[in-house]
């Protein structure tokens, strides 16, 4: 049961407080790697499957009912205790990976809506929204703030 937890880092660097007043706030989280029996194991089979197709812009709670077998409200119910839904979890690694390509040498000439897509986003205005939420810039601003140091 790896991959279980969900890290966030602070990218205060890169942002202004407007990053911080937007981040999402969270209850203590519960260990899911703690949690035992079929309930364990089919949490650590909903993250596998958030972890490795989070960036499909098809990708869903639905889809990853259909995939389990499970119904999308208890796949929903499995990731309650955790602190963080799955559409959030979803969205912080689609963030996270934005941030990621937008800072990376080899990403640097992909435009900004080739980084959206590859992430999962399927509306380039939504992912524009979503990444100034969380980082306090546009994709276009924090990426010429990465290159400046």
């Amino acid at each position: 049961m790896e991959n279980t937890n969900l890290a966030f880092s602070s990218h205060s660097d890169f942002g202004s407080d407007r990053a911080k007043v937007h981040s999402i706030e969270k209850p203590d989280p519960v260990n899911l790697t703690e949690v035992g029996g079929l309930r364990g194991a089919r949490i650590a089979s909903v993250i596998n499957q958030i972890n490795e197709s989070f960036a499909d812009q098809q990708f869903s709670t639905r889809v990853v009912a259909e995939k389990l077998g499970l119904s999308v409200r208890y796949v929903q119910d499995l990731l309650q205790g955790s602190g963080l839904s799955i559409t959030d979890r979803i969205m912080e690694l689609r963030l996270e990976k934005a941030r990621s390509m937008l800072t990376g040498d080899r990403q640097c000439s992909l435009k900004i809506s080739e980084v959206a897509a590859a992430c999962g986003f399927n509306e380039l205005s939504y992912f524009h929204r979503s990444f100034r939420r969380r980082f306090g810039a546009s994709p276009a601003k924090f990426r010429i703030q990465s290159m400046n140091g």
